[in-house]
């Protein structure tokens, strides 16, 4: 037994190690640059204090910043819920294989792209001169082009599309473990479609659901390409607030703590969602 101990922790060594130096060594030194005072030039000085919490908290740039990109994120994530069900429960219960392996291509297929690449193809299509502004003119529908880019809708459907297989594949696996006689047997018993999918699928493909909303959450708040391509530089994000703060004006410690924030504030969330999804179980299944 002890050996086994032993033999296990030798195989569980690279990646604590890899954890310590590459995970937690940067997020510890981020957290002291965050309590670093700045000189007149935004330099770092030896001198430790809260000051950078307290312009973020009392900035209304950034505070607006910060509910700004938790509203986007939970809008995403929303959508990403919504529209993943009807896909999630099409892929499962499609009896042609040939058209089942077409749905999972198709929903697999945006990982596979890169997310710039995909956030340039959301340009071509809602740009002024883009696809869907010459299509619209084309037909009549307007007399102008649209201004479909630089704001947060446009950002909110791009991060859908970016993040929509994360929400389609937890809730196609809880779909898949569904008991079928059970629905089956319903729907004999003079239940509708609706009142089966209310009260004996939606209740237990909610573990897919919170999970999937776990992992969009996630990405979507931390989301920094995407916005700033779509929404521009001006938009009040939190990671591109950071970004500018880093790279453009050379604050380090302010931008550390604006990191810091973002990520308390996302683990709150995940901890709450997975808190939410531990007690169903537990409630569902005893």
């Amino acid at each position: 037994m002890q050996k086994g101990r032993i033999f296990s922790g030798m195989l569980l060594a690279p990646a604590l190690i890899f954890m310590l130096l590459f995970l937690l060594g940067p997020l510890l030194y981020v957290g002291v640059l965050s309590l670093q005072n700045t000189d007149a030039m935004l330099n770092p000085v030896a001198d430790y204090g809260l000051s950078q919490y307290v312009a973020v908290f009392s900035g209304k740039s950034y505070i607006e910043a910060i509910f700004v990109s938790l509203g986007v994120a939970v809008i995403t994530t929303f959508l990403c819920i919504v529209i993943a069900l009807p896909i999630a429960w099409t892929l499962i219960n499609t009896q042609s294989r040939a058209l089942k392996v077409l749905l999972f291509i198709v929903v697999v297929s945006p990982l596979l792209t890169s997310v710039v690449i995909r956030t340039f193809a959301w340009i071509v299509l809602l740009a002024r001169n883009g696809l869907l502004n010459d299509s619209l003119l084309q037909l009549g529908l307007i007399d102008r082009p649209l201004g479909m880019l630089w704001n947060l809708k446009a950002v909110i459907i791009a991060l859908v599309q970016v993040l929509i297989p994360f929400a389609v594949l937890p809730i196609a696996t809880a779909l898949n473990k569904l008991p079928r006689d059970t629905i089956r047997a319903s729907l004999n018993l003079g239940a509708s479609h609706f009142y089966t999918f209310r009260h004996i699928v939606l209740p237990l493909v909610v573990p897919g659901i919170l999970s999937g909303a776990i992992v969009v959450y996630a990405l979507a708040v931390g989301s920094y390409i995407t916005p700033l391509l779509i929404g521009g530089a001006m938009q009040p994000i939190l990671p591109v607030t950071i970004y500018q703060e880093a790279i453009q004006i050379g604050n380090l410690p302010l931008s550390s703590a604006l990191a810091l924030i973002l990520l308390a504030i996302t683990l709150m969330v995940v901890f709450l969602l997975a808190l939410a999804l531990h007690r169903w179980e537990k409630k569902t299944y005893g």
